[in-house]
């Protein structure tokens, strides 16, 4: 189910389950580590269908396509069919 109104890029993040919660979607936010479109994103920043959003996790680069907005109650396998994987690789730290 859609929504037309644009979602917070914390909310989705957890709506779209690439994230454990919203607060851990806001944190990583606030850590540099969620791009949209190219750009570094705040949690508060709209996000519409067509989208493209970068999320680096501690091992792992994540970059997604929006495709449809999710609504309230998402499965995780719903979830999945709402967002096209354009990359998706498994990134070394390394050390200083």
């Amino acid at each position: 189910m859609s929504t037309a109104e644009p979602l917070r890029v914390d909310v989705l993040l957890h709506r779209l389950c690439l994230t454990k919660s919203r607060s851990e979607a806001k944190a990583a936010c606030e850590m540099g580590a969620v791009s949209l479109d190219g750009r570094r994103a705040r949690p508060a920043d709209a996000v519409t269908a067509g989208k493209r959003i970068s999320i680096r996790y501690p091992a792992r680069l994540l970059e997604v396509e929006l495709l449809e907005l999710p609504g309230k109650n998402v499965s995780k396998k719903a979830a999945r069919d709402l967002y096209r994987v354009l990359q998706d690789e498994k990134v070394r730290d390394e050390p200083f």
